[in-house]
């Protein structure tokens, strides 16, 4: 798969304090990657967050304060190996780093290594997603020939730990069942006992240390999620 910078897009809404609630407008927030580089876009205007033209998969912070994004190597220092997601062959490591909203702050909370077991290696840091609290960041990494890792980082400390292989995810954080809140569903390749592989979704619990089984086969993590809210499954008991 490719390594793209493809514009990434995720919204928020504020409302305006002051006003009563009936008269609250919302200020609709979102951030995006234009030509390499994160902008703010809130009430019709954009503002440049960033200007190294090497910033990618860019998403806000459940509390909308910070835009967590990776960085990757410079222009002139990429090699062809660059354009593949392996971290054994970057150029140079890439960086799991976050900015505040206003522009300030840039700060670097992670370097990628190429780790000595694949579950170790850390790079791309895609598809980035939090915990219902905001204080977990969940992020893909490419592992193996059929399966990227699942790992989460602990944002009060920055600490790292894998988790579990996984291709696609959601973490269900605006679930609120009993059994489904603070979930996470991964697609798996797996492989059957007399020949063949699949590629199934199964829930785990918020750890991912216990998996709880089988949710099926679905085209995309989109399918999933609307599988889950119209089955009332996140809502249930």
């Amino acid at each position: 798969m490719i390594r793209t910078v493809a514009a990434s897009v995720l919204s928020l809404s504020f409302g305006v304090a002051g006003l009563p609630t009936a008269a609250h407008t919302q200020a609709k927030v979102a951030v995006e990657i234009e030509g390499g580089n994160i902008v703010l876009t809130k009430d019709g205007s954009r503002t440049p967050l960033t200007d190294q033209a090497r910033d990618s998969e860019a998403v806000l912070s459940p509390d909308g304060q910070w835009v967590y994004f990776t960085r990757t190597a410079e222009a002139g220092k990429r090699t062809d190996d660059d354009e593949f997601p392996d971290c054994t062959a970057l150029s140079t490591p890439d960086e799991l780093r976050r900015i505040r909203i206003d522009g300030g702050d840039d700060t670097l909370l992670m370097t990628g290594r190429p780790g000595t077991e694949p579950t170790d290696a850390l790079c791309g840091f895609f598809d980035k997603q939090f915990s219902a609290d905001g204080g977990t960041l969940y992020f893909l990494s490419p592992a193996w020939t059929t399966s990227a890792a699942l790992h989460a980082m602990t944002l009060e400390n920055t600490s790292t730990r894998y988790i579990i292989p996984a291709n696609a995810y959601a973490v269900l954080s605006w679930c609120t069942s009993e059994k489904l809140a603070g979930a996470i569903v991964a697609e798996q390749h797996r492989y059957f006992e007399l020949g063949g592989s699949f590629d199934w979704y199964w829930l785990f619990d918020g750890t991912g240390s216990k998996e709880i089984g089988p949710v099926g086969e679905f085209d995309s993590v989109d399918d999933l999620k609307t599988f889950l809210n119209e089955g009332g499954h996140c809502t249930g008991s």
